[in-house]
């Protein structure tokens, strides 16, 4: 069933910067794979990032190089929707694609073709999880807004409309040192509405010591994300019982090893969710599932710079459940001004919300904006194994 394979690396250079604690963004850097069935094409991302999954761009493409797609065919049984379906979700696609980022942007492509081919919406798939009723919703949702390191907490804030600041629920902001994030916090809280959250993102990089002693100045705080370095599990186990202060785990929580020792570690009270670094759209949705059993809230997120499947998939997430704390949209629109899909990226920043996409699939189409960024590596045919490119 399937024709060809394609891989792709895009390198596309952003508009503006986007700094956090330990990195600064100023390009897109994503693996693309395009799968090919009887008459439709569909499109899967990867965003591999070394401070969160210790993958590099070469690698997750190598890895892909290293699967059969031959042989992830023949697992898959291609009769109808439900049973494609059924079988992918099957698939131990993180052991069978190694590396997270590598296994997502196989994953979305095949589901994107299958949705293409049997005309389904991505929003479908999800079916086959049996979610429960509780966490279903569908239509637009609000989303955060993300304030980076670089911006100035205040001016950013008193820049927006009037009607666009009351819209406001819930606002991420970047931080470094302690001191700093302190006062970033109190410049949020003098200028939003009473019922908007707060919540700040370390990065990992504060100590168990430094945060012990301003947890106290962050009374009110939605959480903190990944305030120690990752995977410090008795460290926070015991910061949250010293000060009850909510943590988030986001690079320390990569798939459901790492939940289930944050959950006996007492280490977390949120995860942020991203599915690049989950290993594709089923595998977050499930971890997302796993999180709320627990009783852990959960974030959608998104790695920045995200060219296109990624934020379509993540769209089709945050439209069709209704389990998240808040959901991150992006700045697509900011940062490439020349749209790479079609339709383009879009937020309703007067509201702070997105409406799911329409059409079978994720909904998109890539432009030649983002195939002008685009270099293909390699490509696979049935009757043999992967070619590189010339």
């Amino acid at each position: 069933m399937i024709r060809r394979v394609w891989l792709y690396t895009a390198n596309v250079p952003m508009a503006a910067a986007f700094d956090h604690a330990t990195r600064s963004r100023r390009g897109a850097e994503s693996l693309l794979v395009e799968v090919e069935l009887a008459g439709v094409r569909g499109w899967g991302e990867g965003a591999p990032r070394g401070y969160v999954t210790g993958e590099t761009l070469d690698g997750a493409a190598q890895a892909v190089r290293r699967c059969d797609p031959a042989a992830l065919a023949e697992r898959i049984d291609w009769r109808t929707f439900d049973s494609a379906v059924a079988s992918l979700a099957a698939l131990p696609l993180p052991e069978l694609v190694d590396g997270p980022s590598a296994a997502a942007a196989v994953e979305i492509a095949l589901l994107d073709a299958v949705c293409r081919h049997f005309d389904r919406p991505l929003a479908d798939v999800l079916r086959v999880l049996d979610p429960p009723r509780r966490v279903l919703r569908e239509g637009p949702t609000a989303v955060s807004l993300v304030i980076h390191l670089s911006r100035d907490v205040a001016s950013v804030l008193d820049a927006l409309p009037p009607g666009a600041l009351a819209a406001l629920r819930h606002v991420k902001i970047k931080v470094a040192d302690p001191a700093g994030a302190v006062r970033r916090l109190a410049q949020a809280r003098e200028r939003l509405p009473a019922d908007a959250r707060v919540s700040l993102d370390a990065n990992g990089t504060w100590s168990a010591a430094e945060a012990e002693r301003i947890a106290g100045e962050l009374a009110g705080v939605a959480w903190v994300e990944e305030p120690l370095p990752p995977r410090s599990w008795a460290e926070l186990g015991r910061l949250r019982r010293a000060t009850g202060l909510p943590v988030m785990l986001d690079e320390s929580c990569t798939g459901p090893d790492d939940l289930r020792t944050a959950a006996a570690s007492d280490a977390a009270s949120h995860i942020n969710v991203r599915l690049s670094k989950c290993g594709g759209f089923l595998a977050a949705a499930r971890l997302a599932l796993r999180a709320e059993a627990l009783g852990l809230g959960c974030q959608l997120g998104v790695h920045v710079a995200e060219v296109g499947p990624l934020w379509a998939a993540g769209r089709t997430l945050a439209t069709t459940w209704g389990m998240w704390q808040t959901v991150e949209a992006g700045r697509a629109d900011e940062w490439f001004p020349t749209p790479l899909t079609r339709p383009a990226f879009a937020v309703d920043r007067s509201l702070h919300r997105v409406g799911p996409l329409a059409g079978p699939g994720t909904g998109i189409e890539p432009t030649g904006e983002l195939l002008r960024h685009t270099r293909c590596l390699a490509t696979w045919e049935p009757d043999g194994e992967w070619r590189r490119s010339a």
